[in-house]
């Protein structure tokens, strides 16, 4: 554990002591799931990332020495993980959804846009009021006033997330990244995520000033579909010279590294400029990209990268999980918070499953493909747990609904992949390939 009177390479070596026992437990697990339990690798890293928590086997004082994984100094209730290891994780996330990005058709995108639409703001607003309702109804929050309202505001907030992270991962593994509801699945994230900021910044408004204004709304809304559509426009129209400036690249790897490179910047932009996540500025990146010739020149590159470093961000994510917040607090009994968290943890599937696969069926896909769309829409993930952290931070929600809030993440995360694969056997998602079966 890295401490601050440690030296330079002290503190390195340290952390790449951690990194490689976050690789190989990594490994480990995924083998382990894929190959005795059936079940996707990547339940195995986020199961190997739990066990290996500050809050388990992570935290124990091993032989009367220091913690493996302590919680960060003054970190007792932000973030889990040392910050060096919170970064490489994202930095996994965003290669990983380049690599989406560029494996994405971008004119089949664009063609499902739409229909991403209308499941996103159904899988964004259906979750939003369940949870709101959720909490209201079990007494966690109350309508009296704006204050007592803000833990079921801030709860509703939680539902609304996906994690675009681990339904592109198994996707992938599936070979279905490219796939009319994989497509739909990545088109919809995009749109979850600028209506889950907008909700995110009206709830922290309410919180930080007492209330919010129509304006500071717009602008957020504004900021984030202007940064989206300006990167996905002006990518259309110069993606190919910047694909023919990185081919110009002969060294080995220097188009790989400079393609990366962009992806880095559109998603260090898309977060501090425009509040968009990281990981959508670097989707939109390899959007642009995915119709050149980089892409098949990077693309096998691409996959060793990836075999590498998005490991780490799942087990990352299972590190940030602390079952130890749960009935943590002095007004809520454990039956409460068990009941709470039960509730809670069927309105996630049930909102997700019913806002965003209803909608799907409107727009062009049959039972089978809008279930697969709202399973891809189900787990919460990390996004899930940054919201619910930020809750805890200020103030605004209690360790009892923190704590929750990490069952329902976690049972939602380990459901959606298992389900999502399965639902992905069969035929076709389409109504207009049921249509011409039967004209057949």
């Amino acid at each position: 554990m890295p401490k601050l009177d440690d030296s330079p390479l002290e503190v390195v070596a340290e952390l790449i002591l951690l990194l490689s026992i976050i690789l190989i437990t990594a490994k480990i697990g995924g083998e382990v799931s894929e190959r005795y339990l059936k079940i996707p690798p990547v339940l195995g890293e986020l199961g190997a990332g739990i066990l290996i928590s500050p809050f388990l086997l992570g935290g124990i004082h091993w032989f009367g020495g220091g913690a493996i994984f302590e919680l960060p100094l003054g970190e007792g209730d932000g973030l889990p993980v040392e910050p060096q290891l919170f970064f490489i994780a994202q930095l996994a996330a965003v290669i990983l959804l380049f690599e989406a990005g560029l494996e994405t058709d971008r004119q089949k995108f664009m063609k499902y846009v739409r229909p991403a639409t209308a499941v996103a703001a159904g899988g964004v607003l259906l979750p939003f009021a369940m949870g709101f309702g959720a909490t209201i109804m079990l007494g966690f929050a109350s309508l009296d006033s704006i204050q007592e309202m803000l833990p079921a505001l801030f709860v509703g907030a939680i539902m609304t997330a996906t994690s675009v992270g681990i339904t592109a991962r198994v996707l992938a593994d599936i070979r279905r990244l490219d796939s009319p509801e994989g497509v739909t699945v990545l088109a919809g994230a995009v749109v979850d995520d600028v209506l889950g900021i907008i909700i995110l910044s009206v709830v922290v408004g309410i919180a930080e000033e007492g209330t919010i204004t129509a304006g500071s709304i717009g602008l957020v809304f504004l900021k984030a579909v202007g940064f989206w559509l300006g990167l996905m426009i002006l990518g259309s129209l110069v993606s190919r010279y910047i694909s023919r400036v990185l081919l110009w690249f002969k060294s080995p790897g220097g188009a790989l590294v400079v393609a990366l490179a962009l992806a880095f910047v559109a998603a260090g932009v898309a977060e501090i400029y425009f509040g968009l996540a990281m990981i959508i500025g670097a989707y939109t990146m390899g959007l642009a990209l995915s119709s050149t010739d980089l892409k098949h020149e990077i693309e096998n590159s691409m996959r060793t990268v990836n075999n590498f470093m998005v490991p780490i961000f799942f087990v990352v994510i299972g590190m940030q999980v602390d079952f130890t917040a749960f009935g943590a607090s002095e007004d809520t009994t454990l039956a409460a918070s068990i009941i709470f968290a039960i509730v809670l943890s069927v309105f996630a599937v049930i909102s997700k499953v019913v806002g965003a696969g209803v909608p799907a069926l409107f727009v062009g896909f049959n039972r089978r493909g809008a279930t697969r769309i709202a399973l891809g829409m189900l787990p919460r993930g990390e996004v899930a747990l940054i919201i619910a952290g930020i809750g805890l931070t200020s103030g605004v929600i209690g360790k009892d609904i923190f704590g929750v809030a990490i069952v329902m993440t976690i049972f939602t995360t380990v459901l959606a992949p298992v389900l999502l694969i399965r639902a992905f056997r069969g035929g076709s998602g389409l109504k207009i390939d049921d249509e011409a079966d039967e004209g057949n």
